[in-house]
Parts: C-alpha cells; structure tokens; sequence
C-alpha cells in the first residue's frame, strides 16, 4: 500500500510587514479619492501624506503581467486603478476606459490607446504623488460613511515580493522609499 500525495493551492496571505513591525503616526489621515463600495486598501499599500490637512492620497501603481497587449495590458489583482485614471510609464501615458476583472489571476486594463513600454515586469503608475508612508492597518473603503480614514505607517521593512506594486521611480537604490528612507522594501 503506497501513500498518494496530492498537489491544492490554498488561498491565503502571506504577512507584508516584516515580523509584524510598523511604527504608526499618531491620529488617522482621511483618504483624499473615491473608491468602489468594499475596496480593500491593503497594509503596506503607499500613501502621499499631506499633514497640514491630515489627509491622504492613495498611491496607484499596476505591474504588468504576461500576456496582454500595450493597449491591454494585464496586470497583477489588487491594484486599486479605476476606469478614468492614466497610467505613465515614463513620458507615456493612457487614460484607462475599462477593466476586465473576470480572471481570478489577474485584471485586464484596457487603455484609451497603445501605451508605450507596457510590456511584461513594466510598472504604470498614476500620476500626481509619491508615496512618504503607508497603509499600516488593512482597510475596507465603504461608500457610507462620510470620513473615510487610514493610519499611516512611516518607519517599517516590507517584504517587497508580497506587498503592493512599488516601482523603481518611487524608491532610492532600488530598496529604500525615495520621499521617507525609514521604509524598506526587502526580498527574504
């Protein structure tokens, strides 16, 4: 009699903080953009921070993924973009029309036109802010309530191969956010 192993994948999140860390800013910043009802603006997500206001704008980026086109790209779940926003990659940039979010692995973006450099591991970003912290607590947008608020992690070590997409633009030396060095973005 053998033993017969068989191969699931389990849904499940893996921690973006390494070892759970994050030191936090005292009170909560109010989100600055609308979102669908239910959005789920996930811990280590980058924030703009605007502290004469108390106030916050969510920093959007996509990576895109294989198999999709300069016109439609694909690109990971979870990116937070909306129909109506304009991706940039470098000098390039498109205004998204739709998304297709019907695939469990990944999102199609369809863009006004071919965007230039969205090709596979590319970043998009919407332009407007560079992040100066993060999400530090997972946050679920609802469309009820008036005074929609985040708190924001400013000293942490992220795990960069499970938090949001970060591109190179918004980091120096490849590891360290550009506009607050006390976040880290590290591989383990």
């Amino acid at each position: 009699m053998a033993i017969v192993f068989e191969k699931g994948k389990v849904k499940g999140n893996f921690p973006v903080f390494w070892r759970g860390e994050c030191k936090t800013l005292p009170g909560d910043f109010r989100i600055k953009q609308t979102f669908p009802e239910g959005t789920l603006i996930r811990k280590g997500t980058p924030i703009a921070l605007d502290f004469s206001k108390m106030e916050c704008t969510v920093c959007k980026a996509v990576k895109i993924i294989a198999g999709g086109t300069t016109a439609a790209p694909r690109v990971e779940k979870g990116s937070l973009v909306q129909i109506g926003d304009e991706l940039t990659i470098g000098k390039n940039k498109q205004e998204i029309t739709a998304i297709d979010n019907s695939n469990s692995d990944y999102d199609v973006l369809t863009l006004a036109a071919a965007l230039t450099g969205a090709t596979k591991d590319a970043f998009a970003v919407v332009a407007g802010s560079e992040p100066n912290a993060v999400v530090e607590t997972d946050y679920e947008y609802k469309t009820n309530m008036s005074f929609q608020t985040v708190s924001a992690g400013y000293d942490v070590i992220i795990l960069k191969d499970v938090a949001y997409p970060m591109p190179d633009e918004w980091l120096l030396g490849g590891w360290c956010m550009k506009n607050n060095p006390s976040i880290k973005y590290v591989r383990q």
